[in-house]
């Protein structure tokens, strides 16, 4: 918490319970990287070792802690790759990755860390997934989109081309393409279907890329533009069904899942988690004051945040190429809009119960207006240890909800296919 204005602010409410740090917003991160659990993303030992080694008020180091760690696990990977284990190394890379990310969290844009911490991040997934082709089937991939090339990489159900369900992942505001791996990527493969991960304009990473990304070069049709144009990308390949195509995303990511098949008619279902449809209203009734006023006062007030907060905020003006977050609002007021109705094709509304209020009230709007007739919705709740923000304490139960209801709505089950 943190006073401005005279009241008691968090970043956004998205948790009730703590495992270890005291402050929310450290715990918040180590509780989402935890998540990562569930497919080999870090190791339960690592990263309590880790906790109990970081002062929680120090930024340098929760940096240098995770980095140590990632260089360690690394080089591991490294010894596995090169006597021949490429499961060990693939499962090491992953790791490492995930404890570079992790540090990545940590820094600010225009430090040397910032882009070191990400390029180290993408290599050492890059080279977990190479190492595990035999399991995890994929190809690295660039959406293009005029003249910008957005680079992902297309998640394989199998070998061959078979026409398979596919999904379009987009990424939260905190999250990259890495991280929506562990976030449905790999689910999606586990139950027979494609998926793609992918760096867009207002993700948070796109800039790397392409720097000229940002908001002021995509407002609301240009980025709808870019939408439909990585829909087209994925239905060009013959290895994707175009009759079973779902977008999903987290987050952010289920503001941006809004907008996309609000736009798009080719899509056979929808799964925003959560369905943020009014990304300006969801800015001003739940996000801290000092997101709006002057670029001056946003900056001075920031600094009252802990640190983790500031680093947020900082990477989301950085990648939407604003001067400050006070921007975010308005730029969010005129991209980031949309009519529940105007979403045709079936929705599976998810939220949880430690979301704000009004993240909760979008997403039962959603799913009491948005028209079709197939529509579902789910909440997370404390008593399913489903009650983080977007589930992200309960995973395999958030998937199990999503993948019912997509095999129910698309009339597909691979483990029914496999049994017959």
């Amino acid at each position: 918490m943190v006073q401005v204005d005279g009241q008691e602010t968090k970043v956004a409410a998205r948790l009730t319970h703590k495992v270890f740090f005291e402050r929310d917003d450290i715990e918040f991160t180590f509780q989402w990287l935890l998540s990562f659990v569930h497919c080999g993303g870090v190791s339960q030992g690592e990263v309590f070792k880790l906790a109990r080694n970081i002062d929680p008020n120090s930024l340098t180091s929760w940096k240098t802690e995770f980095e140590k760690e990632a260089v360690k696990i690394e080089a591991n990977a490294e010894r596995s790759l090169k006597k021949g284990h490429l499961i060990s190394a693939g499962e090491a890379f992953i790791r490492a990755h995930s404890y570079y990310r992790a540090a990545f969290y940590g820094a600010f844009p225009g430090e040397p860390d910032f882009a070191r911490y990400h390029g180290k991040s993408v290599e050492c997934f890059r080279k977990a997934l190479d190492a595990k082709s035999e399991q995890i089937p994929h190809e690295w991939v660039e959406v293009e989109y005029k003249g910008y090339k957005f680079p992902g990489c297309f998640l394989k159900a199998e070998h061959g081309n078979a026409p398979k369900p596919t999904i379009i992942f987009h990424n939260g505001g905190e999250t990259h393409k890495e991280d929506t791996y562990f976030l449905g990527g790999q689910a999606a493969i586990d139950r027979g279907y494609n998926a793609l991960i992918v760096d867009l304009p207002y993700d948070v990473c796109v800039r790397f890329y392409e720097p000229e990304a940002t908001a002021r070069n995509f407002p609301r049709e240009e980025l709808r533009s870019v939408y439909r144009a990585t829909t087209d990308f994925v239905l060009a390949r013959p290895d994707v069904d175009p009759e079973r195509l779902v977008v999903s995303g987290m987050s952010y990511g289920g503001a941006k899942t809004m907008v996309h098949a609000s736009c798009d008619d080719r899509f056979a279902a929808a799964v925003p988690n959560s369905p943020v449809y009014s990304m300006a209203t969801f800015i001003e009734r739940g996000m801290p004051s000092f997101l709006r006023g002057t670029a001056e006062e946003a900056a001075e007030a920031s600094k009252k945040m802990p640190y983790t907060g500031q680093v947020l905020f900082a990477g989301l003006a950085w990648s939407h190429g604003l001067d400050s977050i006070a921007g975010w609002h308005g730029s969010a007021g005129e991209v980031m809009e949309v009519d529940p109705k105007d979403v045709k094709c079936p929705l599976l509304s998810m939220y949880s119960e430690a979301e704000h209020p009004e993240m909760q009230r979008q997403a039962v709007d959603t799913f009491e207006k948005a028209p079709n007739e197939k529509n579902a919705i789910f909440k997370g709740t404390e008593e399913d240890g489903a009650d983080l923000h977007c589930q992200l304490n309960n995973l395999p139960l958030s998937y199990q909800v999503m993948f019912d209801w997509l095999d129910e709505v698309l009339d597909y089950n691979i483990q029914l296919q496999q049994a017959q």
